[in-house]
């Protein structure tokens, strides 16, 4: 496992050998992660068996670039920092992107403890995953250039809304103890369930240096937060699915695959 999280944290290009363990070194630990790592609904949408065992997900998702959501990413991103010396903890979010007080809890994160302050950390919301360390000792507000945030505090219920430059209420969490058994039942429900957001959409996205892609279904969107600039195309042949999957994406997926997406998610939608 050593050599696993040696590979991941080389892969990132920041020294983090010599620097200070700090916040600044977490920050650019998540923005090189979600730069160089996809958020993907690929290997869910092939009713793949993903395990969670340590070594799969590192293979699955640094050896091999296949993609994957938040309880692949977020449980590198957990072990690594644990690697690291930082004090982390499991966490595991209702999405609330539909407004639904019931939704169940289906998102993983990470919270992060130091210098007695309180974080929420995340590489796994998909295009719309914060890049920054959220803090969560009080209601309050926080930016990260265009993007502001808003936490709000109750007792141990947090909720985490983006304000600007869309509004919309992410998720919440409550501050409980959770377990990595807590997210393989979430894990499996997410890409086993025939009712289940990636078993049903190809959803793939990346972020970097304030540049934003998504591919959803048959739509490719792309957003600059510095010029605001927002487009959005329909994805017309296999050729095009494929090149973005492993150009802008950053992807290892077969042609083949590529195909099969096309026709069972792109074409249909």
């Amino acid at each position: 496992m050593q050599n696993y999280i040696k590979h991941y944290l080389n892969s990132l290009a920041i020294d983090y050998i010599n620097e200070d363990r700090n916040l600044a070194l977490i920050e650019r630990l998540q923005a090189a992660h979600l730069a160089r790592y996809s958020f993907s609904s690929v290997n869910a949408l092939q009713a793949k068996s993903l395990s969670l065992d340590d070594d799969k997900v590192f293979s699955r998702l640094i050896n091999l670039q296949e993609g994957g959501y938040c309880f692949e990413h977020n449980k590198i991103f957990f072990l690594a920092l644990v690697a690291l010396g930082f004090d982390v903890e499991i966490l595991i979010a209702r999405v609330m992107l539909n407004g639904r007080e019931e939704n169940p809890r289906s998102h993983r994160l990470t919270k992060l403890t130091l210098e007695g302050k309180h974080y929420l950390l995340d590489v796994g919301f998909g295009v719309s995953t914060p890049v920054i360390a959220l803090p969560i000792d009080q209601s309050s507000r926080v930016s990260e250039g265009v993007n502001l945030y808003e936490i709000s505090r109750r007792d141990r219920l947090i909720d985490v809304r983006q304000v600007l430059p869309n509004a919309q209420h992410l998720y919440r969490v409550e501050l409980a103890q959770f377990y990595e058994s807590d997210c393989e039942i979430a894990h499996f429900y997410s890409h086993h369930h025939p009712d289940a957001a990636f078993v049903n959409n190809l959803v793939v996205s990346r972020i970097e240096k304030g540049e934003r892609w998504l591919i959803r279904n048959n739509l490719l969107h792309y957003w600059h937060e510095t010029s605001a600039v927002h487009t959005q195309q329909v994805i017309q042949s296999r050729e095009q699915l494929h090149t973005l999957l492993t150009d802008t994406f950053l992807l290892n997926v077969s042609k083949a695959t590529s195909t099969w997406l096309m026709e069972r998610y792109v074409l249909a939608a």
